[in-house]
């Protein structure tokens, strides 16, 4: 594993922030504010960004940022592929009333992929799904959706779950990618990607640049036409099984809203990516960026950790994502969390393991606001 992480910063109107996210220029983005962008880069990248005028400053060599924070005692509270499966086994067998396992499809490597549905069997027109894990190396973004469901049948004998079960389905999927997740289980902590082989050599496509809402519309570091960059969007939409398994689920199920779990960066973000404009329709925009900011309220409230609520593009530009696609095709809330930590210095994407349960504990009563938000809207 090569490279460094840095922290880039702008010298001047020559060299702005902004050109790093859109120029394709190949490069690794953890963490966009408005001071700094930090980045994985290789040696000869960090020089190319020094001559067009960045300020490039080196806070760890990879391979060093990798062996500091990836400890086996930072594995150990993550589930892997096998045991993921195992539990959410053991968690429909225990609650075979309202709780089954359904494999909605296989990844480029022939693993499944699980959906947990939970709810009484009635055929209800009334669901909320919670995807996890598009990107490998976000192994706390299976962990959050995973308790999630935990919890939700530990307390299905008591309101408002017991009435949200009765009256509706709750589905969860906590590893769309189970083949990066695995990768980095024993490859590389960092890999982002699937594993499809591409023609020219590399491998991968990002799972969450490949939906087909707008896809392809942007060639940038964060959605690219590059097969060898972290953010390849793939041949053409809905390439990648992963992918198309969900489409195909959400095709089914027709759900009310749907909420993805990413990390890093304590974020809420909603539509659009793709572009700096907001939704057009004034009610849509109102009714999720008011949902996103109640819900970084209710995270608030926990640990008084602050996630900060805002369209995705305010982020970074992005084409191809779930939630441009789950709202642009079927027009329901859709919303993206971006969850511990706030920043790469504190684990970045290697979360340590103690964080995991004060993570899905301020992240409970916002996924329990969204679940009450989808399942009780008006009939419409």
């Amino acid at each position: 594993m090569t490279g460094i992480v840095a922290r880039v910063t702008s010298t001047g109107a020559e060299a702005p922030l902004a050109g790093l996210l859109t120029a394709p220029l190949g490069l690794d983005v953890w963490e966009v504010t408005p001071e700094h962008v930090v980045l994985q880069l290789e040696e000869a990248q960090a020089g190319r960004l020094e001559s067009m005028g960045y300020a490039v400053e080196q806070l760890q060599v990879t391979e060093g940022y990798v062996s500091r924070f990836a400890t086996d005692a930072a594995a150990a509270g993550y589930h892997t592929v096998a045991t993921l499966e195992a539990d959410l086994r053991q968690l429909a067998e225990r609650h075979p009333e309202i709780a089954e396992l359904h494999e909605i499809g296989r990844s480029v490597e022939g693993r499944p992929l699980w959906a947990l549905r939970l709810g009484e069997r009635r055929g209800s027109d009334r669901r909320v799904a919670f995807l996890g894990c598009h990107h490998a190396r976000e192994w706390i973004s299976v962990e959050v959706p995973y308790r999630l469901a935990e919890h939700l049948l530990d307390h299905s004998s008591s309101d408002p779950v017991q009435q949200w079960l009765q009256q509706g389905e709750v589905w969860v999927v906590p590893m769309v990618n189970p083949d990066g997740h695995e990768h980095t289980r024993t490859e590389n902590r960092l890999w982002r990607k699937n594993r499809r082989r591409n023609p020219n050599g590399t491998v991968g496509v990002d799972p969450n640049r490949n939906y087909g809402y707008m896809w392809g519309t942007l060639d940038t570091n964060t959605a690219s036409h590059v097969p060898a960059d972290q953010t390849y969007v793939g041949p053409r939409a809905f390439s990648e099984p992963e992918v198309r398994a969900v489409r195909d689920l959400v095709a089914r199920q027709r759900f009310g809203g749907v909420l993805t779990y990413h990390s890093y960066s304590q974020l809420i973000l909603y539509p659009w990516g793709y572009t700096t404009g907001p939704i057009r329709d004034a009610a849509d925009l109102g009714e999720m960026r008011s949902l996103a900011e109640e819900m970084a309220q209710l995270v608030k409230g926990v640990h008084g950790e602050t996630y900060t609520a805002k369209q995705s593009s305010q982020l970074y530009p992005t084409a191809g994502d779930t939630t441009d696609w789950t709202h642009g095709e079927y027009d329901v809330p859709s919303l993206t969390i971006e969850l511990r930590p706030a920043s790469a210095m504190d684990g970045g994407f290697i979360l340590p393991a103690d964080q995991i349960e004060p993570c899905w504990e301020e992240n409970r009563p916002a996924a329990l606001e969204f679940i009450r938000h989808v399942l009780a809207a008006p009939e419409g």
